[in-house]
C-alpha cells in the first residue's frame, strides 16, 4: 500500500484536539471526536492492507496479528510500566486497587467494558483514571478479532455484495447507537463496540469502494476535501459533553474523515496542508502521544488541589510530546523491524508482557492496593458510604418505584427521606437513630436527580420519579416526618472539582430537557423545590430541609493519604479543608432562598455548615472521623455527627421523652 503523508497529517488533527479537550484548553469542547477520526482512519488503512493481501493470495491471520502486536504492544508496555510505577508511588491503596483492575482490563483488551461498568467518560472521577483512554484500543482490538476473518471468508461474495453487506451492518450499528443515545444509555453507548463498530466499518467502506482511485475533477476533490476538514473542525469546536454521542451527530466527523481520505491527496490543497512536515511529525508519534497524555494528565490532577491551571496542562502536553518522540524512535520503530525482531520473538515478548501485567494487576487487586506501602491513611476506615446505597438508592429507567422503596430498620415507619445522592448517608444515620426506639423509615433517593417536579431534566426518569415519590409521600398518612435534601449548587452551577479554587458558574441550560425561552432556570429550579416543601407540609408532614453540604477540593482518600511513599505529609490540612468564604460564595443563591422559607413548628433547617464547620473553614475530619466518603458526600459517621447536632435529633429526644412520660 502506497504511503500517504496526508493521513499522518490527519492523525495529528485527530490527536491534538483529544489532548486539548482532556486538558480543558482553548475551548475545544468537542475534542473527543478525535478518537472517531482515528477509528475511521484505522478502518480504512487496515482494510486496504487486507484487500491487497487477499487479492494477492497472501492473506495470513497470523501475519495480521503479528502486525497488530508490533504496532500496539511495545509502546503500550512502556507507558504501562511508567504508569504503574507512578501508581505505586503516588496512589492511596484504594486508588491503586482500582488501577490494578484497570491494568488487567487493558492487557485483556476489555478496558472499554471495565470503564463502562465503573465510570462515565465525562465524569470528574474519570479524569483521574490513568488508563481511561485505553477504552478506544479495546474497541479496535475487539473489532479486529473478527473483522479480518470475516472479510476473508466473505470475499467470495464479490466486492459489490461485500460493500452492501458491510454497509448494512454499519447502518445497524449506527441505528443501535442512535437508539441508545435516545434512551440516555450514555455510558454503554460511549464505550461498547456495538455502538462504535460502524465508525470502523465506514473507514473500511472507503477502502472497499476505492473512491480515491475514481476519475474525479480536481475542483471537486478540492471542494470535497475542504468540506471534510470543515466537518471535523465543526465537530471539534461546537460539540460538547452534552452532544449525544455516538449518534447521528457522530456522522459529521466520520463523514468529514471519509471525505478527506477519499478526495484529498498530495496534489490537493487540503492534502498539501495535511502533508506539512509539522503535522506529519505529530501524526507519526500520535499513537504514543495518545498513550502518554492521559496518565500524565491523570497524575497531575490527582496530585493537585483543584483543577490544574492551563499552563500546567500545556507543560504536560510538552512532556507528553517529548516522551512520545522518544517512544516512537526507540520503541515503536525498532519493534516494527522484522529483520531485527522475528515473528517468534514478537509473540514471545507479547505473551510475556501480557502475563507480567496480568500478575501485577491481579496482585494489586488481591492485596488491596498493597496497604501500608504509602503509610496508613488516617481515618480512612471511617470514610464509609451507606450499606443501603447499592440496594436502595435508585436511578435510570428501571428505577425503584416509590411503593417498593426500602424501609429500615424498624417496622413502625413514620419517617421518610426524599432527595438525591446527598440524602443517602443522612438517611442511614437517621435510621440508626430511629432504631434506638425500634422505629424505621422510608428511603426515597434518586442518583443525580434535582427536585424536578415542574421541569424535565436530562436524566432518565428523574422528573417522573420526583412526581411519583412526592405523590406517594402525600398519600401515606403514616409518614409524619420527611428529611429533604439535594446537591443544589452542583446542578445549578457545576461541579466544584472542575473549577476549584474558582467558584463554578456554569449555565444550567444543558441540564434541562425543554428549557423555557428567556426563563431564569435557577428560579424555575427553586420554584419546583419550594413547591415540594409546600405540598409536603400541606399533607401534614413535618419537613427537615438539609442545607448544602460543604464540598472538599479533593477526594477524601487523597486528602487523608500521604502525598507519596516518600513522606507522611497530606495534600491538604484536614482540619481546614475548605474555607467558609468558598462555601458561602459557592452556595450564595440557594442559601438566600433556603433562608427565606417559613420555618416554624412544621419546617426545620439542618445546616451542615453550622454543625460541622467554624467561622473560618470546614474540616475533612472531625472528632477523629472522616466526614466524607468522597469529595462531596458525607460518610455515615459524618452524617451521624451532623444529625446529632441538629434540630432533628433534639426533636427525636423530645418524642422519646414524651412517649416515656405517657408510659
Amino acid at each position: 500500500m502506497q504511503y500517504r503523508k496526508e493521513i499522518d497529517g490527519l492523525r495529528s488533527i485527530a490527536v491534538l484536539p483529544v489532548l486539548f479537550f482532556h486538558g480543558g484548553l482553548f475551548g475545544v469542547t468537542g475534542g473527543y471526536v478525535g478518537v472517531d477520526v482515528f477509528f475511521v482512519i484505522s478502518g480504512y488503512l487496515i482494510t486496504s492492507i487486507l484487500i491487497n493481501e487477499i487479492e494477492g493470495g497472501q492473506f495470513s491471520i497470523l501475519s495480521f496479528y503479528e502486525r497488530r502486536a508490533r504496532r500496539i504492544l511495545p509502546a503500550l508496555a512502556v507507558v504501562l510500566i511508567a504508569a504503574t510505577i507512578a501508581a505505586v508511588v503516588f496512589m492511596p491503596s484504594d486508588f491503586l486497587k482500582d488501577y490494578s483492575k484497570s491494568l488487567v482490563s487493558v492487557v485483556t483488551f476489555s478496558s472499554n467494558v471495565y470503564f463502562y461498568l465503573t465510570n462515565g467518560y465525562f465524569s470528574t472521577a474519570a479524569d483521574e483514571k490513568p488508563l481511561l483512554h485505553t477504552w478506544s484500543l479495546a474497541v479496535e482490538e475487539q473489532y479486529y478479532i473478527f473483522f479480518p476473518v470475516l472479510l476473508s471468508l466473505l470475499w467470495f461474495m464479490g466486492r459489490k455484495n461485500l460493500i452492501l453487506f458491510i454497509f448494512s451492518v454499519a447502518i445497524l450499528s449506527l441505528l443501535f447507537a442512535q437508539y441508545q443515545s435516545s434512551q440516555q444509555m450514555v455510558d454503554a453507548n460511549f464505550y461498547l463496540i456495538f455502538s462504535r463498530a460502524w465508525e470502523l466499518f465506514f473507514g473500511a467502506l472507503v477502502a472497499l469502494v476505492g473512491v480515491q482511485r475514481l476519475s474525479i475533477g480536481s475542483a471537486s476533490r478540492e471542494i470535497l476535501g475542504g468540506l471534510g476538514l470543515v466537518l471535523i473542525f465543526y465537530s471539534i469546536l461546537f460539540f460538547d459533553k452534552h452532544t449525544p454521542f455516538p449518534s447521528v451527530y457522530t456522522l459529521i466527523p466520520v463523514l468529514g474523515t471519509m471525505l478527506i481520505i477519499s478526495f484529498s491527496n498530495s496534489t490537493t490543497l487540503i492534502g498539501k496542508l495535511l502533508s506539512h512536515r509539522l503535522l506529519v511529525g505529530i501524526g507519526l508519534i500520535s499513537y504514543s502521544l495518545y498513550l502518554w497524555h492521559q496518565p500524565i494528565f491523570a497524575f497531575l490532577r490527582m496530585k493537585t488541589v483543584g483543577e490544574p491551571g492551563q499552563y500546567l496542562f500545556m507543560l504536560a502536553i510538552v512532556a507528553a510530546i517529548i516522551l512520545s518522540a522518544f517512544t516512537y524512535h526507540y520503541v515503536e520503530k525498532p519493534f516494527r523491524n522484522r529483520n531485527a525482531i522475528s515473528r517468534k520473538k514478537i509473540f514471545q515478548l507479547s505473551s510475556a508482557t501480557i502475563g507480567v501485567f496480568l500478575m501485577m494487576g491481579l496482585s494489586g487487586y488481591y492485596w488491596d492496593g498493597f496497604k501500608g506501602r504509602i503509610g496508613e491513611p488516617l481515618y480512612l476506615d471511617t470514610a464509609q458510604f451507606s450499606p443501603k446505597r447499592k440496594t436502595c438508592h435508585t436511578k435510570g429507567h428501571d428505577y425503584l418505584k416509590p411503593e417498593n422503596a426500602c424501609q429500615y430498620f424498624g417496622s413502625d415507619v413514620a419517617w421518610a427521606s426524599f432527595g438525591d445522592s446527598h440524602i443517602v448517608e443522612p438517611t442511614y444515620a437517621l435510621a440508626q437513630l430511629l432504631d434506638r426506639d425500634d422505629k424505621g423509615l422510608l428511603h426515597l433517593s434518586f442518583s443525580g436527580c434535582p427536585p424536578a417536579l415542574l421541569f424535565e431534566v436530562n436524566r432518565p426518569s428523574c422528573s417522573k420519579w420526583v412526581n411519583e415519590a412526592l405523590a406517594f409521600l402525600e398519600s401515606e398518612d403514616a409518614i409524619k416526618h420527611v428529611l429533604l435534601g439535594f446537591r443544589y449548587s452542583a446542578f445549578l452551577y457545576g461541579d466544584q472539582l472542575d473549577h476549584y479554587p474558582d467558584i463554578p458558574n456554569e449555565d444550567p441550560v444543558d441540564e434541562f430537557t425543554h428549557p423555557q425561552e428567556n426563563a431564569d432556570l435557577r428560579e424555575v429550579y427553586w420554584h419546583s423545590f419550594s413547591e415540594i416543601v409546600r405540598r409536603l407540609m400541606a399533607s401534614n408532614k413535618k419537613v427537615y430541609v438539609l442545607y448544602p453540604i460543604p464540598e472538599l477540593p479533593v477526594h477524601i482518600s487523597k486528602a487523608v493519604s500521604p502525598f507519596s511513599i516518600f513522606g507522611s505529609q497530606t495534600m491538604i490540612d484536614l482540619d481546614s479543608a475548605t474555607t467558609s468564604q468558598y462555601y458561602f460564595e459557592r452556595n450564595q443563591f440557594i442559601l438566600k432562598k433556603l433562608d427565606a422559607l417559613p420555618y416554624g413548628e412544621n419546617l426545620h433547617a439542618i445546616k451542615p455548615f453550622d454543625i460541622l464547620c467554624n467561622k473560618v473553614s470546614c474540616p475533612a475530619v472531625k472528632r477523629d472521623v472522616a466526614l466524607y466518603f468522597d469529595d462531596d458526600h458525607l460518610s455515615v459517621e459524618g452524617a451521624r455527627l451532623l444529625l446529632e447536632g441538629s434540630a432533628l435529633a433534639r426533636d427525636l429526644k423530645q418524642m422519646t421523652a414524651s412517649r416515656n412520660v405517657l408510659k
